[in-house]
């Protein structure tokens, strides 16, 4: 269980912030709150960073929780921000909630701090890991492209139950002598001959058919894979020269 967690508290009053401390030290003993009353402070710990939660009134002489709830969205969009407020509306509250607010409690009933706290790290970290794995998946689908450009075959990859190209590189197009996009969402076998024997074949000769109607003799090799649980064919046509296609 985490024991250690760092909170921004805005609050002008110290006995508020005291109880808040308390609360949540009962749930992570190690907790660390960082009280501050007025709006340089809290700009100033919000450029530092470094917090796992924001907690703020909602009125405050001079600076309320309407600005605290922009500027912390600008600074340090990924930080949980709660209200913790005993002059907050139902109204103010709900719209509080749709301009980026992860949750309030109401200060006369202290008791619903530590599951909204729980819900909202909870969150954050659920929205940290899909972040995290979005960005590998982004990684990995530029490493993808790369490679597949650089391939000097003509590569097709193929949707097995549809029989539609879904990618082609750049090397396909050249010899095809049109588009990626004329190609895209077409049936393989409208560019590749494919006989009874190839069908299941993993290396074959065979012919492209370009787009103005001329043939290209070809190697082809084939292979099956599947991805996101969808069976794909990658097949790797490499152009034969200065013989006829068997």
């Amino acid at each position: 269980m985490k024991t250690t967690l760092r909170v921004l508290n805005l609050e002008d009053s110290e006995a508020d912030a005291e109880l808040n401390q308390a609360m949540l030290s009962a749930r992570w003993p190690d907790c660390e709150l960082v009280r501050v009353d007025n709006r340089e402070e809290f700009v100033a710990e919000l450029e530092q960073g470094g917090f796992d939660l924001i907690l703020s009134d909602y009125t405050m002489p001079g600076f309320d929780g309407r600005q605290a709830l922009t500027l912390a969205h600008e600074k340090r969009p990924e930080t949980p921000f709660l209200f913790v407020s005993g002059t907050i509306g139902e109204d103010t509250a709900i719209e509080a909630l749709k301009n980026g607010a992860t949750d309030y409690v109401l200060k006369h009933r202290p008791i619903r701090l530590i599951p909204a706290v729980d819900r909202a790290l909870r969150e954050a970290e659920e929205r940290a890991e899909y972040a995290r794995a979005e960005r590998a998946m982004r990684e990995s689908e530029h490493k993808y492209r790369e490679l597949f450009e650089c391939l000097a075959d003509a590569a097709f990859l193929v949707d097995e139950q549809t029989e539609k190209i879904i990618d082609v590189n750049r090397t396909a197009g050249r010899l095809l002598g049109c588009g990626r996009g004329e190609i895209l969402g077409r049936k393989h076998t409208q560019f590749l001959a494919l006989g009874l024997a190839s069908a299941s074949a993993t290396a074959f000769n065979s012919q492209l058919t370009r787009a103005d109607g001329t043939a290209v003799p070809v190697e082809v090799r084939v292979t099956r894979l599947t991805l996101y649980g969808r069976p794909l064919v990658l097949r790797l046509c490499h152009e034969i020269i200065g013989r006829e296609a068997g």
